[in-house]
């Protein structure tokens, strides 16, 4: 009598797997809510630093530079290059405090320089906001 043991595909015991890890992950996300899992989302893609990074804060400055182009310095002051601000904590204690919030692409620490050259003359100048 030759008796064999049955067994499970082993497809069966992946998409087994598969099932319970999802069921971990609902259950999780319904018992921890929302906000835990939103705030480690954010602490992982923004670090745990207040404020914007100045590297990233120039990065910005300079795309907003660009739509800046071909406008007249008036029609340019009214831009999101001139009238947005970032928070950076120069003094790198962790919180942005008074002279760290709001500060302009023009300002200091960031002393982004935006070229502009205007559509009518076609001279290029210096965008003071």
């Amino acid at each position: 009598m030759n008796k064999k043991g049955q067994s499970l595909p082993l497809n069966t015991l992946i998409i087994i797997i598969l099932v319970v890890i999802v069921l971990i992950v609902v259950a999780v996300f319904f018992l921890g809510g929302t906000s835990s899992l939103s705030k480690s989302i954010r602490n992982i893609f923004y670090g745990t630093t207040a404020g914007t990074d100045l590297t990233l804060a120039r990065e910005i400055c300079t795309q907003r530079c660009e739509p800046v182009q071909g406008l007249d310095v008036g029609k340019a002051k009214l831009t999101v290059y001139c009238t947005s601000g970032f928070n950076i904590d120069k003094d790198n204690d962790g919180s942005v405090d008074d002279g760290e919030a709001g500060i302009k692409c023009t300002e200091d620490p960031i002393n982004h320089i935006c070229q502009i050259r205007t559509s009518s003359t076609g001279a290029t100048s210096r965008l003071v906001c």
